[in-house]
């Protein structure tokens, strides 16, 4: 089935609560695909059959299914709501004036002033505060929808209907005065993530083919156009410096906190901050395509997924409200219609007394506490990692990370730096080491192989002096010859040496027990004999060997997977503190294995470099990719990718996992358990509505407040 998707922006989508009602109209809507929430901006995203449905058509349902505005957005998301600010300010007056009524209404009460003014000022405040609650409320019993908003609306009627003037407006005012403050609550959500999405500027200085510079929308940017990067500001668009040099923080990011040194031809990407100099910098890709942009988008798509714990409570709150509705009702009639049943008689028939307790009980069936709880912790939880450059692709993985066991790393690229570098350098007798050095860093450097420039750097590293090599001519896959300082030299694999004839059985026997070491050695032979040979070996990451250490102490089992042979593998797991390696794997070997941990030892997840490890990581509960800063790959491949190319955060997100799967169990406890309580006090007649929404609202509050306290783990 052909594909397209089209995203609606929704009134008053900003709240879980919301997003019920929308499934519900557009889930069984033929050639409907899949729904995506981004409660942050408040857009509906639709996957659908253009044969089937449109677009204009999606919106109708929208209004009719879920009495809901919506409207067809083309080309940028916007950034923020517009008419936000004028919602809260109307919000927060309604509040303040329903606040002010009920006072004024008590005072009047407490002095014993004519019924009808106090009675006037309590239906002020109830009109007050219910300013949004009513409209909401009808336009869900229109559609036979028992919500939080028309449960409170039934709640605040019955209490008018017995005469409780004064309950009534408390009720009305304590459920606006919840709505604001979750609402700025909430907000604090949004802007975190919204922070995250708009580090890019939205306009950028371009070059034109004079020279004459003009500011333009970041979005007019191609590729192959130049745009000036001035101090202290944030860099529009990915590319590559062409001309100046200045440090570059990419915090924003990576999460690294130490800026980076960036001059002509070294990347640089849209979001980043520019340190002191002036920087001009040739655009590579569009800006709809860039590392943030994607981030972005990633972000988004993560939001709109829900977690095992989410589905598990909408299908609690499928049914628990009901239940409760109907227990209500059974408060309000059975015990009393028992009681005249058993007495014969109508006189003294509590139907008052039960009828209130009944209200009750009706104001505690919205599960609205125990719904929003997750949602908001996830966000808050996404909104920080993303922070610390940890892109977690949905609110599944990271309690998915959470719950693992045990975590596979991969050996190459991952624990180790990826490159090959000098471990040892051995000359024979008679000649030095500097000198080996020097000449085979002479050869190296006419070469492109990967050997032959690791020992030409390292011998600058060391400040040797690197002569000039002519008459260069390499053997793929052996080796190279050349002159050096006017003498002809080789250098290459063993078999290289033996093949040319330059190896004296000495020096073969020598050089055979170095190849059973760890690494790749490298023989160098003149005319006057054999100078020795270099050891190279992947260096493992300076971090790596703390970080495995770190795991361990929290729990995680860690396996290293290779295709390397098994005595470099050993060595490196040696060094690392690995207890388990497997070596000499084929990719397909590697996800067999993931298989057979996740079944031995419980949840496995896998660590690897996004595009060789792709049957492990599929295989994976959860999988990680390093460097998504530099590779496109990554961010397509992996469940998690930590943007900078470091391990350390990897401790750190098996910690803020943890701590998300707890504080949405606290949560969970804490609704679950509230509701408990005020029901049953509720039926011995010990709480009240006033009480019964406080206590509702309330821990409503108390559970948003909880899952913000997700955003402070950032450090």
């Amino acid at each position: 089935m052909a594909s397209a998707r089209c995203t609606l922006k929704v009134q008053g989508l900003d709240c879980p609560n919301e997003v019920g009602p929308l499934r519900a109209a557009l889930d069984k809507v033929p050639g409907v695909s899949n729904l995506g929430f981004d409660l942050i901006n408040g857009l509906l995203t639709v996957d659908y059959d253009p044969q089937t449905t449109d677009p204009a058509a999606l919106v109708r349902r929208v209004a009719d299914g879920a009495g809901m505005r919506a409207e067809v957005l083309g080309g940028t998301i916007p950034r923020a709501e517009p008419n936000r600010r004028r919602d809260v300010l109307i919000r927060w007056s309604a509040t303040a004036a329903s606040g002010l009524a009920l006072i004024v209404g008590m005072v009047l009460s407490w002095r014993g002033g004519p019924s009808w003014t106090f009675r006037a000022a309590f239906v002020v405040a109830i009109m007050a505060g219910g300013v949004e609650l009513v409209p909401k409320a009808l336009r869900g019993l229109r559609r036979f929808r028992l919500d939080i908003h028309a449960l409170m609306t039934l709640a605040v009627a019955g209490a008018v209907a017995l005469g409780q003037w004064d309950e009534a407006a408390t009720v009305a005012f304590l459920f606006s005065l919840s709505e604001a403050l979750e609402a700025l609550s909430l907000e604090r959500a949004r802007r975190a993530v919204r922070s995250l999405l708009e580090i890019a500027p939205e306009t950028a200085e371009l070059i034109g083919p004079d020279g004459e510079v003009r500011v333009v929308p970041a979005s007019q940017i191609v590729p192959g156009d130049r745009v000036r990067v001035r101090a202290h500001e944030r860099v529009p668009v990915d590319g590559r410096v062409v001309l100046g040099r200045s440090s570059v923080d990419q915090q924003a990011i990576t999460g690294e906190s130490v800026p980076i040194v960036r001059e002509a031809g070294d990347p640089v990407f849209a979001g980043t901050a520019n340190g002191e100099g002036m920087l001009e910098v040739e655009s590579t890709c569009p800006v709809g395509d860039t590392v943030v942009s994607r981030i972005a988008e990633r972000v988004r798509s993560a939001q709109a997924g829900r977690t095992e714990t989410e589905q598990s409570i909408d299908r609690f709150a499928r049914w628990y409200t009901p239940m409760v509705v109907v227990l209500a009702a059974v408060v309000m009639v059975a015990p009393p219609l028992l009681g005249m049943l058993w007495t014969g008689s109508t006189q003294g028939a509590p139907w008052r007394t039960w009828f209130e307790r009944g209200l009750v009980v009706l104001v505690i069936a919205c599960p609205c506490a125990l719904v929003i709880g997750t949602p908001v912790a996830v966000v808050s939880a996404l909104a920080a990692a993303a922070r610390r450059g940890v892109l977690i692709k949905g609110g599944q993985f990271l309690e998915g990370f959470g719950r693992l066991r045990t975590l596979a790393f991969d050996k190459t690229g991952t624990l180790t730096l990826g490159k090959p570098d000098v471990v040892e350098v051995v000359p024979t007798k008679g000649q030095a080491g500097d000198d080996v050095l020097r000449i085979a860093a002479a050869l190296g450097d006419q070469g492109g192989h990967v050997l032959g420039r690791a020992i030409a750097q390292h011998a600058r590293g060391l400040r040797l002096e690197v002569p000039l090599a002519d008459e260069y001519k390499a053997v793929p896959g052996l080796g190279a010859s050349g002159r050096v300082e006017a003498s002809r030299y080789l250098i290459g694999s063993h078999r290289y040496l033996d093949e040319s004839g330059a190896c004296p059985p000495e020096f073969h026997a020598s050089l055979g027990l170095a190849e059973r070491g760890v690494g790749t050695s490298v023989a160098l032979t003149g005319q006057s004999g054999p100078l020795g040979w270099i050891r190279l070996a992947d260096r493992p990451r300076p971090e790596a060997a703390a970080v495995l250490a770190e795991l361990a102490e929290l729990g995680i089992h860690v396996v290293m997977l290779t295709g390397d042979n098994a005595p470099t593998a050993s060595a490196l797991a040696r060094e690392l503190g690995i207890t388990e390696q497997r070596s000499g794997l084929l990719p397909a070997d590697k996800a067999d294995i993931i298989t057979e941990l996740d079944a031995r030892q419980g949840p496995a997840g896998m660590v690897g470099d996004g595009v060789n490890d792709a049957p492990a990581l599929a295989a994976a509960r959860v999988s990680v990719a390093l460097g998504g800063i530099a590779s496109a790959a990554a961010l397509e491949t992996a469940d998690i990718v930590l943007m900078a190319d470091d391990l350390t955060n990897l401790p750190w997100l098996v910690r803020h996992s943890r701590r998300t799967l707890a504080r949405i169990q606290q949560n969970i406890i804490l609704a679950v358990g509230s509701k408990l309580v005020v029901l049953a006090l509720a039926v011995c007649g010990l709480a009240n509505l006033w009480m019964a929404i406080a206590a509702d609202l309330g821990v409503s509050l108390v559970v948003v407040a909880n899952a913000l306290r997700l955003l402070r783990t950032t450090k």
